[in-house]
């Protein structure tokens, strides 16, 4: 039986007298731009999310065990700990961070050194994804070190693969703390990369860790782990048991907790987004039942000779109410098949005209997501205002008399 009102409610609504008739086209169209909008505004919101997501876990692992003391100690020995406390570790590799300027060309930048265990780092971070041009691999054989740089300080101090730079790092007199020396070091460009941040690609340098320990003479010291598990997602989970086995002497942190703000913001910013833009949807479905409520006057007709061969106020108000579902099903499908396009032209103007700000947003691009969660969230609101939306002109063309129907023909 519902599959017969429904094909009757399909036959009625694509007629001119509905569809293609009157206010409903525009209606219409008001339904698939909200949808539209709601896809490509959840699409930026998740993209920035996952966007930032990769990039703190390509570039900085999934967690990070930092020392709080200088004297060396046996990394084996800590990493065995750590796998013993984490049986998920995937790898792990030393790392040493290391404050610097680089000077080429007449021109200086603040920056900042990270040197990394070239044998092991392809284990835990992801630098071939990231590479703008050149190679990510700093253990082929050169008379100086090799380094990789980000994009932001390549373009900054006109430099490109296969060129030569200085960086000055500033040392502690071993007698008098107060005073320090200075240190030169020369590297040569293997590779430059996209690191995902703006912070990043105006200050980030990537070389092998005997280097920097030998530029900053630090010996065989190194500044902590870099950590890479099984899933990314429990990151923070594993983070918060190794601070409890290693206790005070390190400090754990996982790829959430630098940027806590920008993904609590998302968090808190995804849902009021979603509310602020629906009100278009919603508008648009009150458009579609002032639509049908005036085809219920024009179909006074039609409904009583439904009801003279036996359908009653139930039946003329599923004709309805499917009605509404299909008008929500056709609005979700050209509103998704337009928001991709939306979504393609953000993508587009992004890469040419720089829409998003690095200074402002820590990002200078966002790799668009569509969630099936967000889909899903979309088509149901979008379906049940619909649905809503139908009930009150449902509801009249239910309660006609056939005799009223008929009574001019």
């Amino acid at each position: 039986m519902n599959k017969s009102l429904a094909w009757i409610a399909w036959r009625l609504l694509m007629s001119r007298k509905t569809l293609f008739g009157g206010s409903a086209p525009l209606s219409l169209l008001g339904l698939i731009l909200g949808v539209a909008a709601l896809v490509a505004s959840m699409a930026v919101m998740s993209g920035f999310e996952s966007t930032l997501k990769n990039a703190m876990a390509d570039v900085s692992g999934h967690a990070q065990v930092v020392k709080r003391s200088r004297f060396p100690d046996d990394w084996k020995e800590l990493e065995g700990r750590i796998r013993q406390a984490e049986p998920t570790l995937v790898d792990s590799s030393r790392f040493v961070f290391i404050e610097a300027v680089m000077a080429h060309a007449g021109k200086i930048s603040g920056t900042l050194l990270q040197g990394v265990d070239t044998e092991r780092v392809n284990k835990v971070l992801n630098f071939d994804k990231r590479i703008v041009s050149g190679s990510s691999d700093l253990s082929q054989a050169s008379e100086i070190p090799l380094a990789l740089i980000g994009k932001g300080l390549a373009t900054k101090m006109n430099l490109k693969v296969g060129d030569r730079f200085r960086v000055v790092v500033p040392v502690a007199d071993t007698v008098d703390p107060a005073k320090f020396t200075r240190r030169v070091g020369e590297f040569q460009i293997q590779g430059i990369l996209d690191l995902g941040k703006y912070e990043w690609n105006e200050r980030f340098i990537l070389t092998d860790l005997g280097a920097a320990q030998r530029l900053a003479d630090i010996g065989d010291r190194y500044s902590g782990l870099l950590l890479r598990f099984q899933d990314v997602n429990y990151a923070r989970q594993a983070a918060f048991n190794l601070s409890q086995v290693l206790g005070a002497p390190y400090w754990v942190r996982d790829w959430r907790e630098s940027n806590e703000n920008l993904f609590e913001a998302v968090r808190v910013e995804r849902p009021g987004i979603f509310l602020v833009v629906l009100i278009i949807t919603l508008v648009a479905a009150f458009n579609i039942s002032a639509t049908l409520f005036v085809n219920v006057v024009r179909r006074y007709k039609d409904i009583a000779i439904l009801k003279t061969v036996g359908l009653g106020r139930n039946d003329i108000i599923k004709i309805f109410a499917f009605q509404g579902i299909f008008l929500g099903a056709i609005g979700i499908f050209f509103g998704f098949l337009f928001g991709f396009i939306l979504c393609g032209l953000f993508a587009f103007a992004q890469s040419r005209l720089g829409l998003v700000a690095g200074e402002v947003y820590r990002l200078d691009s966002i790799e668009l997501n569509i969630r099936w969660v967000d889909s899903l969230m979309i088509c149901a609101a979008t379906l049940l205002i619909c649905f809503v939306a139908t009930l009150a002109p449902a509801r009249r063309g239910g309660k006609l008399n056939p005799v009223e129907g008929l009574r001019n023909e």
